[in-house]
């Protein structure tokens, strides 16, 4: 079984979350795979660290997503706080090493997204040891009416269509991600919806955040023949069960471009 914790909300916010969890193991023992979603490593340590602790004690993998755009704390991120990647080590130390994590980079926003910003993470992500890296881009306008609502208001041009928000700009910070990459050693990945990108940027792999044959290889066990249960077209992710619920936004990161309030 492959738990996600959770792509719903956020685990270093919401307690709920982990009071799930908890619900599961205990009437199914502990997981093949359990993922963690965060933006918060601090949170994530204080609300689910002993439980964290006991699913390694108890066999389970455990690995996790932690995105980090430095949006923090800003119009993009009000309630994200600033010290994720200064904790990725303490996180690490918990589920076995640096390879259990992989860093998001996610959304890359349209005249918001820094090269300078993304290099700088990239650096200071890879110096903690994490070598895997996802891309991701903000969903465009007209998927979301909520997010479109909250985006018109601080993104200028998005009630527009936001015009050169298109293919050529997502393959030039593509490109860009890729080199900034491999000067770090950092293996990078792009999400479903840009998929086909892989395909015309050398250095660029499709992604599976549940990714089964990155849990085989930590696990020491073959991924379970099962089919996937993409969370979008194109998505390679395994099957997975979420042990979180959607609606928690105002009491959560409340990111403007969140789709999951």
């Amino acid at each position: 079984t492959y738990v996600d914790v959770s792509r719903r909300t956020d685990p270093g916010r919401i307690p709920a979350v982990w009071e799930n969890l908890r619900e599961v193991v205990g009437a199914h023992d502990a997981p093949w795979v359990v993922q963690v979603w965060t933006k918060s490593v601090g949170g994530v340590l204080a609300l689910g660290g002993d439980t964290l602790r006991a699913l390694v004690d108890a066999g389970a993998t455990v690995t996790t997503q932690v995105t980090v755009t430095g949006l923090a704390g800003t119009i993009w991120e009000p309630g994200v706080p600033a010290d994720s990647v200064d904790r990725l080590g303490e996180l690490a130390a918990i589920l076995g090493g640096p390879d259990h994590l992989t860093w998001r980079y996610d959304p890359i926003i349209p005249t918001v997204h820094s090269i300078e910003t993304y290099a700088r993470l990239a650096h200071e992500v890879a110096d903690q040891g994490v070598m895997r890296g996802v891309i991701n881009y903000l969903a465009p306008p007209g998927r979301y009416k909520r997010v479109d609502r909250r985006l018109a208001a601080v993104l200028p041009g998005w009630s527009g269509g936001m015009p050169g928000y298109d293919d050529a700009w997502r393959l030039a910070v593509a490109r860009e991600a890729v080199a900034v990459a491999g000067e770090v050693g950092m293996r990078l990945s792009c999400c479903a919806e840009s998929a086909g990108l892989a395909e015309v940027v050398p250095g660029l792999h499709r992604a599976a955040c549940g990714d089964g044959a990155w849990f085989a290889a930590l696990s020491g066990r073959d991924a379970p023949p099962v089919g996937g249960r993409g969370s979008r077209p194109g998505c390679g992710c395994l099957r997975y069960f979420d042990v979180g619920n959607y609606g928690y936004w105002s009491r959560c990161h409340r990111c403007a471009y969140c789709y999951a309030g």
